[in-house]
């Protein structure tokens, strides 16, 4: 498979818009919209080519990330992610939220730093590419947009993984700042 190492937006005309119409008008992190964001993640899922995606919450659980959006795989060959996981101990969106700014690791066994994560040994996680859901009124950052997979990619695909994931991020961003407010 070839990756391109540049990343065009899609055109608005093409975009799906099924996860946008599903928005509420306010948003509880408390109670998410499931539906919209499981239906984003498919979106990311799908224009990443990578098995997982997550809209990944923060602080809404002690303790924990919470997805609430997932894709899951969709082929019985790889395990399914749960709606929640260790936040200090697995996967990289907690060093996305903590540096504020996004992460690619087009092989993860390429940076010690990232190697020993335990995500690579329960899923086979060698891909990662996510960006911080900044909340720009607020100041803050409340979670992440990723996308993960089991095989490595070439370092040439690192810039065009980091604009995608970060198209996908202002796209849900500006999307919940123009239709719903935040609880």
């Amino acid at each position: 498979m070839t990756f391109p190492t540049s990343f065009e937006k899609p055109a608005a005309t093409v975009q799906p818009v099924k996860w946008r119409a599903q928005l509420p008008d306010v948003i509880d992190l408390s109670n998410p919209p499931v539906g919209a964001f499981d239906a984003f993640a498919d979106l990311i899922s799908g224009e990443s080519d990578l098995p997982y995606a997550m809209v990944n919450i923060f602080g809404s659980l002690p303790g924990k990330q919470l997805f609430v959006g997932l894709s899951n795989p969709t082929t019985i060959d790889l395990p399914q992610a749960e709606r929640t996981m260790p936040a200090a101990t697995h996967g990289w969106c907690p060093e996305v939220v903590d540096r504020r700014g996004s992460l690619v690791l087009h092989d993860t066994l390429a940076y010690a730093q990232f190697s020993t994560n335990p995500v690579i040994d329960e899923f086979g996680i060698r891909t990662y590419m996510g960006a911080p859901l900044l909340d720009k009124r607020a100041g803050r950052v409340w979670g992440t947009v990723c996308a993960i997979g089991p095989n490595p990619r070439h370092r040439a695909t690192a810039r065009s993984s980091r604009l995608l994931i970060e198209y996908h991020r202002d796209l849900l961003m500006d999307a919940i700042f123009e239709r719903t407010r935040l609880h």
